[in-house]
């Protein structure tokens, strides 16, 4: 996966047009990225959302 797919995938975090492992893959390339410019704030957050509710579930 190149860098542009992961940042598209990130950009539509909530979408059924990719899988869960590529959704893993492009979070982690970005995490692994040296910078994070190009990521904005609400695509972090929708991102951090996303992996909230794939792990938690609030009672």
């Amino acid at each position: 996966m190149k860098i542009g797919q992961a940042y598209k995938i990130l950009d539509n975090i909530n979408s059924d047009d990719y899988t869960v492992e590529e959704k893993a893959l492009a979070i982690r390339m970005v995490l692994d990225m040296e910078t994070h410019n190009g990521v904005s704030k609400a695509v972090l957050l929708r991102v951090l959302n996303w992996l909230w509710n794939e792990h938690y579930e609030l009672i």
